[in-house]
């Protein structure tokens, strides 16, 4: 993907990085990509901020606090969800804030192998080269638009849903939905953390849902709704568009379980 960058445009962007790490811990992949993306954002003189939750337990309360955080943060244009276990190129934060959209995402891996899609590449393709089969293994987080059945990789293209492990979002994403939705807000009452200790209300920008006809997302999919998924779907509801940037290439660091089955290697393999 080439893009067009007017740096003169993107220093007037200030950008809001937002993690939450449950145990205060995160990968150290993702820590070089934060360090990096520093650098770069030095580079094109583009102001950018830490902010990390450590310890809360509940996702969606972590995400809505450091909604707030942001909110609170004069003159920041853009906030961007990584998640602590998200390897990413600081290059597609640029080129997602050159971009201007309202809410756009790269597509990054659940934490397991999609098996069924490697065994269909050698199928097809009986000669690819073994290295290749890694890039083949991602069941990606996000739903196509309804409708879409193909799709260029080297464009942003509008999906249904996308998840918050790699989200950049307008600031006023946030007002607009809070205009439109002014029933969520409520008052965080965990005393001892700093500007949320119930005198104030702040507001429910993620929860979870089911995602019936009379709920807030009246989507009448009956699908239970992550709080990434709740917050595309409120935004689509008020018109909003979510875009996902296909080209971009993301690690989801996790644990495996490495399994070794000597009599299956020579029933298949013949050899070790």
């Amino acid at each position: 993907m080439q893009l067009e960058v007017s740096v003169e445009e993107l220093r007037k962007k200030k950008l809001f990085v937002a993690t939450p790490m449950y145990g205060g811990m995160s990968h150290g992949m993702y820590v070089k990509s934060c360090l990096d993306l520093q650098g770069i954002c030095t580079q094109y003189g583009i102001e950018v901020r830490f902010s990390f939750i450590f310890n809360e337990s509940l996702i969606t309360r972590a995400r809505n606090y450091l909604v707030d955080e942001f909110l609170r943060a004069e003159g920041f244009t853009h906030m961007l969800f990584i998640d602590s276990d998200i390897h990413f190129d600081p290059r597609d934060v640029i080129a997602c804030l050159a971009l201007d959209k309202e809410i756009v995402g790269g597509p990054y891996p659940k934490k397991s192998i999609k098996w069924g899609a490697i065994k269909e590449a050698v199928k097809r393709h009986p000669d690819i080269d073994a290295g290749e089969l890694e890039k083949l293994a991602g069941d990606f987080v996000f739903n196509p638009a309804p409708g879409t059945t193909k799709f260029s990789v080297a464009e942003p293209i509008e999906v249904l849903e996308i998840g918050t492990g790699f989200m950049l979002i307008k600031r006023e994403v946030f007002h607009k939905m809070k205009e439109a939705f002014p029933m969520i807000r409520y008052k965080p009452d965990h005393v001892g953390q700093a500007n949320f200790d119930g005198s104030r209300y702040i507001h429910a920008y993620f929860d979870t849902v089911i995602d019936y006809k009379d709920s807030i997302t009246a989507g009448g999919s009956d699908r239970y709704l992550s709080e990434d998924y709740m917050f595309c779907q409120m935004w689509r509801k008020i018109g909003g568009q979510i875009w996902l940037c296909p080209w971009m290439k993301t690690h989801h660091i996790g644990t495996y379980p490495f399994t070794g089955d000597m009599p299956a290697v020579a029933n298949w393999v013949g050899s070790l």
